[in-house]
């Protein structure tokens, strides 16, 4: 009798101790939510950053995309090149644009800057959304991320010459999924590598360092000078 008191005694404990965890699991944030809404909060202190991406498709094509941000002078530097392999026509495509402040320039095949007029997603525009802690297709969006998604935490690595662990993601909303992996730095808690799943990798660099710019001091000065005269 007394066996079987302590039997039903220790079932019940284990029992109880299940719908515990159960519940701690359901109402307590998972390591990766954690870390993500960490990586989001971050973004919010960044003052200028290296980004690529890069993605062969297939065998015929290659598509590279890079940019360059400084928001202490509100400069979005953006380039993209794709390369058709084995194509009759015009195997290489170029663009290359600075935005500074709210005016838009293009490098045109001269090597000169022209000047555009205002652009609707200005330099000043990505910056504002970076210190909002939700960028706008140069970073990713992590509090997005965050609110939708699932992680799974994975090994660490070194990219770019920093350490960072990668997580793997399934962020799911009523109109998309997107799957794939992301790299989180370890102590500044800034993405460095993002892989998704339909292919192409994302990179990112040089946090709150210098960015310098190759095109005129006048065009690179030209933000502080349309914002002054709002």
């Amino acid at each position: 009798m007394s066996n079987s008191r302590w039997f039903w005694t220790g079932a019940t404990l284990l029992l109880a101790g299940g719908i515990f965890w159960a519940v701690d699991q359901a109402v307590s944030p998972s390591s990766g939510d954690v870390e993500f809404k960490k990586a989001a909060e971050s973004i919010k202190q960044v003052k200028s950053f290296r980004g690529m991406y890069v993605d062969s498709a297939s065998s015929t094509q290659h598509s590279e995309r890079l940019w360059e941000v400084d928001c202490n002078r509100n400069i979005v530097h953006q380039q993209s090149r794709d390369l058709q392999i084995n194509s009759d026509s015009d195997p290489e495509m170029k663009e290359d644009e600075l935005l500074v402040g709210e005016l838009r320039y293009r490098h045109d095949s001269s090597g000169s800057w022209e000047n555009l007029g205002p652009a609707t997603f200005s330099g000043t525009w990505y910056c504002e959304t970076i210190a909002k802690g939700a960028p706008r297709d140069l970073l990713p969006d992590l509090l997005t991320m965050t609110r939708t998604g699932w992680f799974e935490k994975g090994d660490k690595k070194m990219v770019n010459g920093v350490s960072c662990r990668e997580w793997k993601y399934d962020v799911r909303t009523s109109i998309s999924v997107r799957k794939g992996s992301m790299c989180i730095g370890v102590n500044d808690h800034l993405p460095y590598e993002m892989t998704p799943e339909n292919g192409g990798r994302y990179s990112y660099s040089d946090y709150n360092r210098p960015i310098p710019f190759e095109a005129p001091e006048a065009v690179l000065q030209s933000a502080s000078s349309t914002e002054g005269s709002n």
